[in-house]
């Protein structure tokens, strides 16, 4: 094309031109148009549909505007200005054939557009720009994203251990969104974007009389300025969640994470079944849900409206969506009804007390049968059936140390001997925070966070409440 205006502007040979002209209008038709439209809807599905997206890549965004410029360059500017040229060249008979404003405008600008074509191959190659911020930390969060559970029921997936550095934060902002109830906006005191996290994510707050304690984050995982949890006073805890209500904005602490061992799976339908707190990983869930179109519903359940976090907020969606309980105003929930009113293969997620998580459970077969349901608790189950605690050998495969585990003592404990700064944060076998590469040996997994099908893994085991089979097993540390 830009070849063919070139010569159509050069020549004084009024046959030359009419077909340098013709041979453009042609091409133009049968061929810039047909790819450039091409090029621009595959550019619209990997935008929209794929991991390679638009709002992922600035190279891809750049391809996409300019071929489609290209294309509209084509039919709108010089579809008409070729044939309008041509015309005027088949009528100068026996003269000297003058190019006029179309053959000029052409001749100048056809060229740069084949440029612009260069230079989106290029693009193709080299890839200049990268990922967008957005794309980096969607790229960094499925590169650390647990796979989920395929089938059956349990707590969620293992996943790699977090980071240990702990990394400083402010409380930028603090709101009460019920009685009992504080949340939380944490901004990284450096300034820099957060870990990406994805929904069903926990953060580790180091408060700063040193507890550790874990808690869903909520919000949008697409903000990178700040993290955000909700917490609940609890009177009979161990302290943490009070100091976290004595913090103002301006404190500073620490965090670690996020982790994710209740990841939202893919789905034809998802019912999320809350008590209380446990409202909060599914803030996120439903957003996302609702993001890829997936049918879900909320039950959620609480001690009285007043103390049920974000209610107004859920209630928006629709009473088809959200089905709130009160026990003081209209008792307990038909929990089989809502089990059973989902579609085949319906992702059942619960969080919240133990008695709400084993009353789903034990209707799963019943009323949910083609169901998979995903727990994630705020404390160990005080039925939990253990084994017997043997003692046992732990040996360290980068140095060959081999540490001895006490019947009455967590592995944990006897590890710290060797290691005393190994992360670990709930201690009792939930938040995966302590997890431990398996070299060698047979792990008995006491933990809640593998699910009952991930129950035979070898490769990994939780020392904070996981013994050994046979005797010994060989770790990484």
């Amino acid at each position: 094309m830009a070849t063919l205006a070139l010569i159509g502007y050069l020549t004084s040979d009024p046959g030359v031109a009419e077909g340098a002209y013709y041979a453009m209008y042609v091409f133009d038709e049968s061929t810039v148009s047909l790819v450039s439209l091409v090029c621009g809807a595959t550019g619209v599905l990997l935008g929209c549909g794929t991991p390679w997206g638009l709002l992922r890549h600035w190279w891809l965004l750049v391809k996409w505007v300019l071929t489609l410029g290209v294309g509209v360059f084509a039919w709108v500017y010089t579809h008409p200005l070729v044939l309008t040229a041509a015309e005027k060249a088949a009528a100068t008979e026996g003269g000297v054939f003058r190019p006029g404003p179309e053959g000029t405008l052409l001749a100048w600008t056809v060229p740069p557009v084949f440029g612009v074509l260069v230079f989106v191959g290029v693009v193709s190659v080299y890839k200049p720009w990268g990922r967008t911020r957005r794309g980096r930390r969607y790229a960094q969060a499925l590169a650390g994203a647990p796979a989920p559970s395929s089938s059956g029921s349990g707590s969620g997936s293992g996943a790699g251990p977090a980071r240990a550095t702990d990394v400083p934060v402010t409380v930028e902002a603090v709101d009460r969104p019920a009685e009992g109830v504080v949340s939380l906006r944490l901004a990284p005191v450096s300034g820099a974007a957060t870990e990406p996290w994805r929904p069903g994510a926990h953060i580790d707050l180091v408060l700063p009389s040193g507890k550790v304690r874990q808690y869903s984050l909520h919000g949008d995982p697409a903000d990178g300025s700040a993290y955000q949890v909700a917490v609940l006073r609890d009177t009979e805890g161990r302290g943490g969640s009070a100091e976290v209500h004595g913090l103002s904005v301006g404190d500073r602490l620490s965090v670690r994470g996020p982790r994710n061992h209740f990841p939202l799976v893919d789905a034809p339908a998802f019912l999320f079944v809350a008590g209380g707190i446990g409202i909060v990983p599914f803030l996120p869930m439903i957003e996302e849900a609702r993001r890829r179109g997936t049918p879900w519903r909320l039950l959620y359940v609480g001690r009285s409206r007043a103390s049920m976090a974000f209610l107004p907020r859920l209630e928006r969606y629709g009473a088809e969506r959200v089905f709130v309980y009160a026990r003081d105003l209209t008792g307990r929930p038909d929990l089989a009804a809502h089990l059973s009113a989902g579609p085949a293969g319906t992702a059942v997620y619960c969080c919240g007390p133990d008695g709400l998580m084993r009353a789903v459970e034990e209707l799963m077969d019943t009323a949910c049968p083609a169901g998979a349901l995903y727990l994630e608790r705020f404390a160990a189950a005080a039925d939990t059936a253990v084994g017997e605690n043997l003692p046992f050998e732990v040996e360290l495969g980068s140095t060959g140390a081999v540490v001895s585990v006490r019947a009455d003592q967590s592995a944990l404990d006897a590890l710290r001997q060797e290691a005393p700064g190994l992360a670990a944060s709930c201690e009792d076998g939930l938040c995966g925070s302590c997890e431990l590469r398996v070299l060698r040996g047979t792990p008995d997994h006491r933990d809640h966070v593998l699910s009952p099908a991930e129950r035979g893994r070898t490769d990994v085991m939780y020392p904070c409440v996981s013994r050994a089979r046979g005797g010994r097993v060989v770790v990484d540390l």
